[in-house]
Parts: C-alpha cells; structure tokens; sequence
C-alpha cells in the first residue's frame, strides 16, 4: 500500500533519530504496538491467525504504519490458561495476558517462600549466564522480525526492567505490599539480582547497528498519583533503572522510559536516571503533554499521549483528529504520535486511520 511514502523525505530511522535528538523532522513519527485485528487485516488483506504466520502478518502491517514500536515478535496467540514454572497459571489471550488465574501460595509465609527460591534461582542465572549464547538467540530472533517487516522500521532494541513489575505481578500488589513492610530486604535482593541480569543481558546484546534505541520500564504510576512513595521509588527504583539506562548508554543506544499512569512528579528523577525519552503521557491518568513538553520537553523526547482508553475506543474521528493535530502542534520536535501504550482490538479502525491521517497528511479509505 505504501500510503505512509507519499510525502516521505526521510527514511523511518533518519526519521526516528532525528526526533529522539529532539531535531526537526519531516513529519511527525508514528510509535505504537500493533495488536489491532481490523487495522492488521486492512494493510495487509488478511487476518493474522495464531502463530507464527499471523506473526509475519502483523509485521507486514507493521511496515505500513509505524516508524517505531516494541513487541513485534509477540503474538497472536490461541486464548487459554498456560502453566508457568513455579506453579502459576495464566489466562492468555490473543494478543496479551489476562492476569493470572491461580498462584502456587495463597499466604504471605508461602509466598516469601516463593520469594526465596526466586531469589536463589537468579543467582544461579547470573553464575550460569553465557553471554554468547544470549546474544546469538536475541540477535537470531531481532533478525528475524525485521526480516519479517522488510524495512528499516525502528523495533526496539529491549525492554528491560528492574524486575518491580514482575515481583508485584507474581505476587500480587497486596502481598507485595506486606512483604516490603515485614522483610524489605528481600524485595531489595530480588531487585538487585534482577537488575544485574538485566544488565548483563544488555551489554551482551547490544548492537546500534539493530535499533538506536531500547526500552526500559517500569509502572509506577496509578491514575492521578504514584503506586509507590517518592522516597521508596528514590530509594529502591530510581538508582536501579540508572543502571539499565546507563547500560544501554554504554553502547550509544537511547532509552525510552515507559511507565502507565501519573508520573509527572518524579520526571526530574526519571531523568537524573538517565532516560532519554517518556512514554505513554496518560492523559487520564492526570498527564498532561503540555505541561510535560513545557517542563521537559527541552531534555527528553516524548511518545504517545493520544489516549486509547477513551479516545480511540469510543471517540469520533473528528475527535481523533483534532487531538492528534493538537499533540503534534504542542509537541513539536521531539514528539512521536501514538497511542497510551497499544493499538489493541478496543480501538476503532476508522480512528486508527484518522491517526495517520493526521501524521501523514494523506487521506485514507474509511472502513468501520
């Protein structure tokens, strides 16, 4: 279809780099993650079944829409419950997870337990990691997808954490509440070990020749406050996303931060950790563009902000466009379009199409 090369003077990583160095460039870049069904099967033509050819099609709609975006190599997947190591039970659906269904504990002395023998099991990985053989499954993997899109489409680099998500997902916000007040250290170790493997990872797959950025993340974010104190993110999360950042940053490879929800309070130490840009700016979650391109936008590079909770879930396509104009007019350099956080099957095909419009400058055939 090739809609997006109508008015094309750059490439999509001239494009990409140029934004993330906060440059001017010669339309607004487009980042998201692709799991829309409608606007799979609208670019390519077809419907992308589960498994590894509903993969390949997905990267085809990739190539047309996107300049940048994470995930490309996951899903579709058959819906049903999977049995994780440890015990855990999953809900998988077809293009994310559904939470977990069932965990191997059910109190909190079961749980440290659990705590425990992850914190063992990391030590054992870091102690038994093969650098080499890391890269070479990442490096075959990352080939292999960007075989699939058949461009220079910017897939990013990695998404690395400091293992907060996982701990809490795992255990569940409320137990790991009660474990961070009644055995703290442990959170702590498990964090340290995480963060190590993440960064020994990082420096054996690192290559700008792959991606001129990766991703580093963390939710710490609710809606209109943080899910964690200041003081405790200042303490436990902060110096350990450094860490990643500063990793990457090693190998000249910008970092994206991602965190959903309210986080415009901590932006000044997000970025003494080193982030190099911010996404989503989830606008009903209390984030404002404005306010964050006014304080920040001079330092870091933004993504996202256009809110597909409500916005291109329910909204009209006038709706759509007239917030898509206004966020690229407050943005300015610097600035990629896209939605808080995915383009997932809640959002309308005809107010994803209205999204390109507006950073394309083209017209497109409507399809509800």
């Amino acid at each position: 279809m090739q809609y997006r090369n109508l008015k094309d003077k750059m490439s999509k990583r001239e494009r990409v780099e140029a934004a993330m160095k906060l440059q001017e460039t010669d339309r607004v870049p487009v980042y998201d993650i692709l799991f829309n069904d409608a606007a799979i099967a609208y670019f390519t033509g077809k419907f992308a079944p589960a498994g590894e050819e509903g993969l390949k099609i997905k990267c085809q709609a990739i190539k047309e829409m996107l300049d940048m975006t994470r995930m490309a190599d996951y899903g579709p997947f058959e819906p049903g419950e999977v049995e994780l190591p440890d015990g855990f039970i999953e809900l998988q659906e077809r293009w994310a997870t559904g939470g977990l269904v069932r965990r191997p504990f059910d109190d909190e002395k079961g749980a440290i337990e659990w705590l425990k023998k992850s914190i063992n099991k990391l030590e054992k990985d870091i102690k038994n990691m093969e650098e080499k053989k890391t890269a070479e499954e990442f490096r075959s993997n990352f080939l292999k997808i960007i075989n699939y899109i058949g461009d220079d489409t910017v897939v990013l680099h990695g998404q690395n954490g400091t293992g907060l998500d996982q701990l809490r997902y795992y255990l569940g916000f409320e137990m790991f509440s009660y474990i961070s007040v009644d055995e703290p250290e442990l959170i702590s170790e498990f964090l340290d070990l995480y963060t190590e493997k993440e960064v020994r990872t990082i420096h054996a797959i690192a290559d700008k020749k792959l991606s001129p950025c990766a991703l580093t993340y963390g939710d710490i974010g609710g809606k209109g406050r943080l899910l964690h104190s200041p003081d405790w993110l200042r303490r436990e999360f902060m110096p350990r996303l450094k860490k990643l950042n500063d990793a990457w940053h090693e190998h000249d490879i910008k970092c994206l931060f991602h965190s959903d929800g309210y986080v415009i309070d901590v932006i000044p130490d997000l970025i003494e950790a080193g982030i190099d840009g911010l996404n989503p700016v989830e606008c009903v979650a209390g984030m404002d563009l404005k306010k964050v391109k006014e304080k920040f936008g001079d330092k870091i590079f933004i993504a996202g902000s256009i809110d597909i909770s409500q916005l291109m879930s329910y909204g009209t396509p006038e709706e759509v466009r007239e917030e898509c104009q206004k966020a690229i007019e407050i943005g300015g350099n610097g600035y990629f379009i896209g939605s808080t956080t995915e383009l997932n099957n809640g959002s309308k095909l005809k107010n994803i199409l209205t999204m390109l419009e507006v950073a394309w400058g083209v017209k497109l055939e409507k399809r509800d």
